[in-house]
């Protein structure tokens, strides 16, 4: 979509569903239905989808309302409870699934690459704190347990992107060092969970873990490339739980 002034291409702003108006001569069986729309949460046939888009140059907004536009928390939330069924491979297909939209509707909705939205969830700090918090709160032992495993295994062997080529995994990604800088000239520092509060090696873990996956790199029948599969869902999976309990 482009601006209508300067044509260039509107940027994505605001993506959200409200309760359409109730017409003055609603008969009573519409007003008790939007009555039970409002209060249940689930606004049925009353919602209304609305996309806002502004331009940079112009700064000019534009909302597009339309009566088809999915609703997807919804979406999210089915591809999480999805996430309870299979193997962990299985699982962490359908969890990742979720956390991309949740990613593309929460976190960076003006853009359009998975890498940007990855980024833009690495700064949020909100979200940081209260994942830390979570991995050390007493109710949560085995995302620790899960995330302290983690730990080790890339310190004895740091993650390798495999999704370029099979025969010779290459370090990849943009993973940073302790301190968090990012690492620009020594390669084979990358890959490592550096500790409990590496929130930023956190979410690149479960991207690297989606690329290889997703692009074939990883094998159901050898023990790491399980570990790694399995550790990446019960981790993500207990973000995803908090956010929408949130």
């Amino acid at each position: 979509m482009r601006c209508n002034e300067c044509g260039r291409p509107l940027v994505k702003v605001d993506r959200r569903m409200e309760m359409a108006d109730m017409e003055e001569d609603a008969t009573e069986g519409q007003m008790a239905d939007y009555s039970a729309a409002e209060l249940s949460g689930d606004m049925g046939s009353w919602g209304m989808g609305i996309v806002e888009y502004v331009c940079n140059r112009c700064n000019t907004r534009l909302e597009v309302i339309s009566e088809d536009l999915k609703d997807l928390d919804i979406l999210i939330r089915r591809w999480h409870e999805k996430a309870r069924m299979g193997d962990y491979f299985e699982k962490y297909v359908f969890e990742y699934l979720a956390f991309n939209v949740f990613l593309k509707v929460h976190v960076a909705i003006s853009v359009s690459k998975d890498r940007d939205a990855i980024e833009a969830l690495k700064m949020q700090h909100q979200l940081k704190q209260k994942y830390i918090n979570l991995i050390n709160s007493e109710h949560e032992s085995l995302l620790k347990d899960a995330w302290q495993e983690t730990i080790i295994e890339l310190t004895r062997q740091p993650l390798r992107n495999s999704s370029r080529d099979y025969d010779h995994p290459e370090p990849g990604g943009l993973w940073t060092r302790s301190d968090g800088s990012r690492i620009e000239d020594n390669e084979s520092q990358k890959g490592v969970v550096h500790s409990l509060n590496d929130w930023g090696n956190m979410v690149e873990f479960w991207y690297a873990v989606r690329n290889n996956l997703f692009h074939g790199g990883k094998d159901p029948t050898l023990r790491r490339d399980m570990f790694l599969v399995e550790h990446a869902f019960i981790t993500l999976n207990a973000f995803m739980r908090m956010i929408m309990n949130h």
